[in-house]
């Protein structure tokens, strides 16, 4: 799977989010993390641990961080629906 990927698989939810958060997103897929080498479901997650850790890591900031919050928020709502998705494929 490459960034790519993923980048595309983002782009098929609906409701869409809204611009500035998909540029967020957008962001954190090409320079956070490198290429996934996991499952989407993981590397989702990992995503947003990655942003969580980071706001959670400047407990003075404000709301500069906020968009990093909803951001870390989406990529595990994100995580389980790409979860949901695999296994409806493994189901008989």
């Amino acid at each position: 799977m490459t960034r790519d990927h993923v980048l595309a698989w983002l782009g098929t939810r609906r409701p869409a989010p809204p611009q500035a958060l998909r540029e967020r997103l957008e962001h954190a897929v090409q320079q956070l993390l490198p290429a996934p080498s996991s499952p989407l479901p993981a590397y989702l997650a990992q995503l947003g641990q990655t942003l969580l850790e980071r706001v959670a890591g400047k407990p003075k900031g404000g709301r500069e961080l906020a968009l990093d919050l909803l951001a870390a928020d989406a990529f595990a709502t994100y995580a389980f629906e790409a979860q949901a998705e695999e296994g409806s494929l493994h189901e008989p």
